[in-house]
């Protein structure tokens, strides 16, 4: 009679054992990586950045780009001379890092004030004519828009998103009737900032804002009615 073995219970698997390193040959467990926090001196580099560019948008704001010095910007920010160019490497290049920090404060801005009951053509028509009130009334937004070679690039990378997703979100509802998203994207950033070049280099009068509008609003598949309202609408110190 054969004798009848009972199975002994099978052991749970084991984890796979890391494989070696190529340098020891050691096994190596896994570690969790470790968030790298800022050291001392970059702290200390960010602040002093930091009063940079809060001298730069005081004296810039007031003077404007053409008349402010270096010597301006690190009396204002109390530090020395030399210490501007650990930063920067010229006065365009502190004037493009006001623009960005204010341009992403800006989109912040919008984003906090839209609503869900604020449709979706008016969002976009009112962005586009508070976006070319801060280009006529802010200094350094005015001589950068007009005059870097980045303007452009930097509009894009900052408003091109949050652009995009409205007009998706405008076609989503049936507002709009876009094909070509990012090809509207470009058009609409890239017009605006043509328009407030000329406005401000006195070849286009402030009332060809709202022509502007109309028409961005009208290629986007909004009625003349809609349109016209929404060019319309009070908004404070807009034109």
């Amino acid at each position: 009679m054969n004798e009848v073995t009972t199975p002994s219970p099978r052991s749970p698997k084991r984890a796979k054992t890391p494989a070696p390193t190529p340098e020891t040959g050691a096994e190596c467990p896994a570690e969790t990586p470790e968030v790298r926090k800022p050291r001392i001196n970059e702290k200390a580099r960010l602040r002093t950045r930091n009063k940079l560019l809060r001298a730069a948008r005081t004296v810039m704001g007031s003077k404007g780009i053409e008349a402010t010095t270096i010597n301006d910007i690190t009396d204002e920010a109390e530090l020395s001379f030399g210490s501007f160019y650990n930063y920067f490497p010229s006065k365009e290049e502190v004037a493009r890092a006001v623009f960005i920090e204010d341009a992403q404060l800006m989109v912040e801005e919008f984003e906090a004030a839209d609503t869900a009951t604020t449709g979706i053509a008016e969002i976009v028509g009112t962005n586009f004519r508070l976006t070319i009130c801060r280009g006529l009334s802010d200094p350094v937004w005015g001589w950068f828009l007009v005059y870097s070679i980045y303007s452009i690039n930097d509009m894009l990378a900052i408003m091109g998103k949050p652009l995009a997703r409205d007009i998706r979100i405008g076609n989503d509802s049936k507002d709009f009737e876009v094909v070509d998203v990012d090809a509207t994207v470009d058009c609409i950033i890239g017009g605006m900032l043509f328009l407030l070049r000329q406005i401000l280099q006195g070849a286009r009068p402030v009332s060809a804002i709202g022509s502007a509008v109309q028409y961005i609003l009208r290629g986007l598949g909004v009625s003349p009615d809609e349109a016209e309202r929404i060019v319309n609408i009070e908004l404070g110190n807009a034109p």
